[in-house]
């Protein structure tokens, strides 16, 4: 640990190695502009916005300098599916043969979250989730929108499963949606309900009350998915 380095320069430290330029930074935590250029300390405020938008970094390297600058998780370590069934067995001593792949869901990277959608490309799997009566899934990633906050939070993870190939949509339930309007790309988490402007819009509508219900061309929404489960973090250390 060195411990002349003060959390505001483990953070620049951070995203220098992450290869994040400062307005990156800036915008992807909402911290103010400036902030780490100032001689004044960072607010407990700063750093919780901070681990939002980073879930991948150890707070308490970044509060002390102790332990690495990323923690060590699930969703870091494991790149092989054997391995983690191998790994879960373990911990539930079970037979390794009995994990079902079904009942594992890709864990995406907060920093790799957009990539999942199926047309871009092949993406890269950080980790696998196991959740006990869970329907199908075809993945997981962490949240980074606000707009259903309080229900999720920054830095949670929803659960989904694609919805792209159908164009029935379960009005009143949560989906991730990816839109394009005026040539500006948008990622989301809201719940759809029908729109009174007619049959070619969708009304977008989340739990935080900053945040206005929006209607929406359906042809805008290029890609879906149904949120069929989240998990909340209730601590940060």
């Amino acid at each position: 640990m060195n411990k002349n380095l003060t959390q505001k320069d483990r953070i620049i430290q951070f995203i220098d190695k992450q290869g994040i330029s400062k307005n990156k930074f800036y915008n992807q935590t909402g911290v103010s502009n400036g902030t780490l250029d100032k001689k004044s300390g960072i607010t407990g405020d700063t750093i919780a916005k901070i681990y939002a938008a980073y879930p991948e970094i150890n707070l308490e390297w970044l509060i002390s300098g102790e332990g690495e600058m990323i923690k060590s998780s699930i969703f870091w370590l494991y790149d092989n599916l054997q391995s983690v069934r191998e790994q879960y067995a373990a911990v539930m001593n079970i037979d390794p043969s009995t994990v079902s792949d079904k009942n594992l869901l890709k864990a995406e990277s907060p920093l790799e979250f957009i990539p999942i959608f199926s047309y871009k490309g092949s993406h890269k799997c950080h980790g696998y989730l196991s959740i006990p009566n869970l329907s199908s899934c075809d993945g997981a990633g962490f949240v980074k929108t606000d707009s259903m906050y309080p229900l999720i939070k920054p830095g949670d993870i929803v659960c989904y499963k694609t919805a792209n190939h159908t164009n029935d949509i379960y009005w009143g339930e949560m989906y991730i949606v990816y839109l394009t309007i005026d040539g500006e790309e948008f990622l989301t988490i809201k719940n759809l309900d029908k729109s009174d402007m007619g049959d070619d819009y969708i009304r977008l509508s989340g739990y935080n009350q900053k945040y206005h219900p929006k209607d929406v061309p359906t042809k805008s929404i290029q890609w879906k998915a149904i949120v069929k489960a989240c998990i909340n973090y209730n601590s940060m250390i």
